[in-house]
């Protein structure tokens, strides 16, 4: 993802230019229009879905390094040594984040500080509940073990209806991504079948106008779609 962002312009603005000065040396005007739409909404759109890939990754991991966390912590280990068995048992990007915690305490800093910096790298609400846990828990007191298994739980159930939700909005994805390509693989075999038929919305300014027109109503009935089948677990 770091690579990703790093590759595009910061500013959105320049992005735009970019784009658009690149679609119009491509196909002209049209060229510029499409390249600017393209540079302006594509980006943000791949790093939110692979952000929502890395967040449904670490949910997944933390359901084990809870266990993890809780079996270690029965057997006696303390709190870093948990941590340590949590970084060489697991995966990225747990394991990198209970080695970035693991480092920042061998350099000196204080265990909940570490914990409550990660909490605000990572930004994901299961984590941040453990962060929360086990900051009140050095500082208070209590039984961590049992705040584990019950975050474990909650974890679990969180994850099973989500599972659930994606079930039941199968159904509306798939006719969104329907209505999404229908029109334009319909426009491709018309063009393909009757090129004069369908000439007049690629040169024509009533047509070319009538073509941006649906392209919008065709973005904007693509994302009402796919808002209606997000629901929050």
């Amino acid at each position: 993802m770091k690579k990703l962002e790093s590759s595009l312009p910061k500013n959105p603005a320049l992005r735009v230019l970019v784009g658009g000065i690149i679609g119009w040396l491509l196909a002209g005007l049209w060229g510029m229009l499409l390249g600017a739409a393209a540079a302006g909404i594509l980006p943000p759109v791949i790093l939110l879905r692979r952000r929502r890939r890395q967040q449904a990754k670490l949910e997944l991991q933390l359901l084990d390094g809870l266990t993890l966390m809780q079996g270690g912590l029965q057997a006696g280990f303390n709190l870093y040594q948990t941590l340590e068995l949590v970084a060489r048992e697991m995966e990225p990007p747990l394991a990198v984040i209970c080695s970035r915690i693991i480092s920042e305490v061998q350099l000196g800093v204080p265990m909940d500080a570490a914990w409550e910096r990660a909490g605000k790298e990572v930004a994901n609400e299961t984590f941040s509940e453990l962060v929360t846990a086990v900051t009140i828990q050095r500082q208070m007191g209590g039984d961590l073990v049992f705040v584990l298994g019950t975050l474990r739980e909650s974890l679990r159930q969180k994850l099973n209806l989500a599972a659930k939700l994606r079930s039941v909005t199968s159904q509306g994805r798939l006719t969104g991504t329907i209505v999404a390509i229908l029109p334009i693989a319909l426009v491709g075999i018309i063009h393909l079948i009757m090129p004069d038929f369908i000439r007049p919305l690629l040169v024509d300014p009533i047509g070319q106008l009538l073509l941006g027109i649906a392209f919008a109503l065709e973005v904007v009935g693509t994302w009402m779609i796919s808002r209606v089948c997000q629901v929050d677990p």
